[in-house]
């Protein structure tokens, strides 16, 4: 049986990290804005670094900057590392990019039949505009929330442990992912051009979808020191935040509650780093 030991985690973390300094290369040789996001950035202002007990490393950019680094990702991405997206992996059903090592593998529990190529990543999430009007965020609410449990339902349908929550998953799964796909992509044309002071998220799901977060914490940014590199992050970061983990973000969880956010059942590092 497979455990994350404090040795394997800290493995994984610097290979993460060497991933986030390929990402952020690119990026300032094009001039591509990114933040780094949740944990991530919690870790910068709390520990200089990862969260002890974190496993993955998360950024945001804003649609137009996520779209451009996918393009220069095609022929300056290091040939180590491979861009997945639901248009470069056709088993990948997820809205979001991600960099993944090649040669490596991190299998998670309950995803081993997805058939989208596998590997140590980082996490890459698009931000689009999201309306300031009841109507448009209830809308952007309710294509984003039924696309997002339509992509998760070939895992949700094999794993989840109420019955119901089963039964649910198993009929969205009859439906083609493209689908997802779409209603995500009906979102970012539809609001593309919109004049909005808010943003709409895929990795924080429904406690954000409609409350959104401010689009000053893209444009109005900071560096902060991460493992020893510099990276961006809102220059508001108390704000930052206070949003996603509450006023109380610097206090410690509980031992209890200290560990890592994705379960891996199996972790293959390839070559040594």
């Amino acid at each position: 049986m497979f455990t994350m030991d404090h040795k394997i985690l800290r493995k994984l973390q610097m290979v993460e990290l060497e991933m986030l300094a390929e990402l952020d290369r690119i990026c300032r040789e094009n001039n591509i804005s990114y933040i780094l996001d949740g944990g991530t950035m919690l870790g910068a202002v709390r520990h200089g670094g990862f969260i002890p007990w974190d496993d993955d490393v998360d950024v945001r950019m804003l649609r137009k900057n996520y779209d451009r680094f996918c393009e220069i990702c095609k022929t300056q991405l290091d040939k180590k590392y491979f861009l997945q997206t639901y248009q470069t992996d056709p088993g990948y059903r997820w809205g979001y990019a991600r960099i993944l090592k090649n040669g490596t593998a991190f299998k998670r529990k309950g995803q081993h039949r997805m058939t989208a190529k596998n590997g140590i990543f980082i996490d890459i999430f698009p931000d689009d505009n999201l309306p300031e009007n009841f109507l448009g965020k209830i809308t952007c609410t309710c294509i984003s929330w039924l696309s997002r449990k339509l992509l998760y339902s070939e895992v949700g349908a094999l794993n989840k442990s109420r019955f119901i929550s089963r039964i649910g998953f198993k009929f969205l799964n009859v439906f083609p992912k493209e689908w997802g796909h779409k209603g995500f992509e009906y979102l970012t044309k539809k609001y593309r051009n919109s004049s909005t002071p808010y943003i709409r998220c895929l990795s924080w799901g429904a406690k954000f979808e409609a409350k959104g977060f401010l689009k000053k914490w893209h444009t109005e940014t900071a560096e902060y020191m991460f493992e020893g590199m510099k990276v961006p992050g809102p220059a508001d970061a108390s704000g930052y935040l206070s949003h996603i983990f509450g006023r109380d973000y610097m206090t410690l969880p509980p031992a209890e509650k200290r560990n890592p956010g994705h379960t891996a059942d199996y972790i293959d590092f390839g070559e040594e780093v």
